[in-house]
């Protein structure tokens, strides 16, 4: 059994994952832990409201939501709307969650966690990296605390948002640098992967023609008319997010490669760089990161059918 803990800033494809996280769950593949939420592709206020939301939809009520950072450490940032919608979620409107309500700090309960599961938690981040940067300077010893980092973040080559930069690295920088040089092993699921990893028309209908909540709510999420999501990809959505959830349980559908990978914090138009050793004369001198560069897409696409699927059990 797999124990992971998912920091979020919930937006259409933080959904897709959480979906996806639940039918893994319910499949026996790992146990979610927890859920902490972080500002990102809309404020925090949304994030923190989306997860829950998302969570309670697919009776997980259960799994606490911690709330964290509403800005980066040091630089501002602009959220996602124009890609996510002015909720987070494109628009669609999430029956409210009833379940309670944690007042502990994202970074603490984090903490808290890794040290009752004896060096077995694995960290997921799927937003801004800024929790695990506050938790690792808060508590040193966390390092030593957590078996893996996967990070849907970065890129070997370009960028979404700058032409050097990713929109999750890119927006707080300083705290992605800190979770690279935390010394626990990365992998970093960037855009090399999930820019490959799209779902055609075809197999978006097959999802969501399929039974459960969580094919109902994967639809609700990805198809409303009134949110602009869909119109960005250009009807095939690339869900980024779900990338570094189905490689921690099935590693075996990626490729990728070891490198020293670390972020540029200080560059006026290279900021949030992910600067990877993988294909340079001069190198780190460590390989602290595994980069995925690639997938078989039809098999991703049909683990990530079953999981949706699955996520609608009781």
């Amino acid at each position: 059994m797999r124990y992971v803990w998912i920091d979020t800033d919930t937006g259409v494809d933080d959904a897709a994952a959480l979906i996806t996280a639940a039918g893994l769950q319910k499949s026996g593949y790992l146990k979610i832990m927890g859920v902490s939420t972080v500002f990102g592709n809309a404020e925090h206020e949304k994030t923190h409201e989306n997860a829950r939301n998302v969570l309670a939809a697919l009776g997980l009520e259960e799994i606490p939501v911690y709330p964290g950072a509403k800005g980066p450490m040091l630089y501002g940032w602009k959220c996602a709307g124009y890609v996510h919608g002015i909720n987070g979620v494109n628009e669609a409107l999430l029956e409210t969650s009833g379940a309670k309500r944690e007042t502990m700090k994202a970074w603490d309960a984090l903490y808290e966690c890794a040290g009752k599961c004896e060096g077995e938690l694995e960290l997921i981040l799927l937003g801004p990296e800024t929790n695990a940067a506050v938790a690792f300077q808060k508590y040193p010893d966390l390092k030593n605390m957590l078996k893996r980092i996967l990070i849907m973040g970065g890129a070997d080559v370009g960028g979404n948002v700058t032409p050097a930069a990713e929109f999750n690295i890119w927006a707080d920088a300083d705290s992605a640098q800190c979770v690279f040089k935390s010394g626990v092993p990365v992998v970093m699921c960037g855009l090399d992967v999930t820019e490959k990893m799209y779902l055609t028309r075809e197999e978006l209908d097959r999802i969501e023609a399929g039974h459960g909540e969580g094919c109902c709510l994967f639809k609700k999420i990805i198809e409303n008319e009134g949110g602009p999501f869909m119109k960005f990809y250009d009807g095939e959505p690339l869900l980024h997010d779900t990338v570094p959830l189905l490689f921690c349980v099935f590693p075996e559908l990626f490729f990728g490669q070891e490198a020293g990978v670390f972020v540029e914090t200080r560059g006026k138009i290279t900021r949030g760089k992910t600067v990877s050793d993988r294909e340079t004369d001069v190198k780190f001198g460590t390989k602290n990161v595994f980069v995925v560069l690639d997938g078989d897409r039809e098999a991703f696409a049909a683990k990530l059918a079953e999981m949706t699927e699955n996520a609608g059990q009781a």
